[in-house]
């Protein structure tokens, strides 16, 4: 009896392995379109509480490159106007650095934007040097402390060419 159960926790152990990578990567379902945009307002409030600086970027300088497994891309992010914090100086450098079974990490929207797109970025400084944590399209801002910022921002300075 004692084996039988053995076996079956091995073999639920090992089924759990195999699976969990699909299950990790697979976007969850919610019952309602309410219940998915809380949880990207939720997110967004948590990335404005925990960033050092958060500022409007605009995508450019896009190439493919390789990882091992696959490929990905490399970007540059101008920053153009301050949310919180001070605005980083230069142009930012993002890429992918390692390609798993849910495709190319880090997961940065401006990572499979356009030219010329805008994104709100969110960064921490991780000793002197700027982590960017992510980035979102402007259109999928809709945090209340971040829209703040962003009306409060674009009334006292016009946006950057």
């Amino acid at each position: 009896m004692i084996a039988n159960r053995l076996a079956i926790w091995v073999f639920a152990v090992a089924l759990t392995a195999v699976a969990a990578p699909a299950l990790a990567c697979s976007p969850l379902v919610d019952a309602s379109q309410d219940a998915a945009a809380e949880r990207v307002r939720n997110r967004q409030a948590e990335l404005w509480a925990r960033s050092d600086v958060i500022f409007l970027s605009q995508a450019s300088a896009f190439e493919r490159i390789e990882l091992a497994g696959g490929y990905g891309f490399s970007a540059m992010l101008v920053p153009s106007l301050a949310l919180k914090g001070d605005l980083p100086a230069g142009r930012i450098a993002i890429r992918h650095t390692t390609f798993t079974g849910c495709g190319p990490i880090p997961f940065l929207d401006a990572l499979s934007g356009r030219e010329g797109e805008w994104f709100v970025t969110y960064g921490r400084y991780v000793g002197s040097r700027l982590s960017i944590d992510a980035t979102v399209p402007v259109a999928n801002l809709v945090d209340d402390e971040g829209l703040r910022a962003w009306r409060k921002a674009f009334d006292a300075e016009p946006l950057a060419d």
